[in-house]
């Protein structure tokens, strides 16, 4: 059974923001700087899975109607 590409993205998510508490408190540079690595491999993977973000369809007509004006 294959898992949804959602829920993936929102562990990846949250494994990121627990590396990003972690490394905040830690006082060992290199183990910092090990974890930022991961940190960043976890982001990037995130990344790939993340369906692309829906742009704004750029139309040039306004959705809210316009009132004529008077004569």
């Amino acid at each position: 059974m294959a898992l949804d590409a959602g829920f993936v993205v929102a562990v990846l998510e949250g494994i990121e923001g627990t590396l990003d508490e972690v490394i905040e408190r830690l006082d060992n540079a290199e183990l910092k700087a090990s974890l930022d690595v991961l940190q960043t491999r976890v982001t990037a993977l995130r990344v790939s899975i993340e369906p692309p973000a829906r742009e704004p369809e750029d139309n040039e007509e306004s959705e809210e109607p316009v009132p004529a004006e008077a004569a």
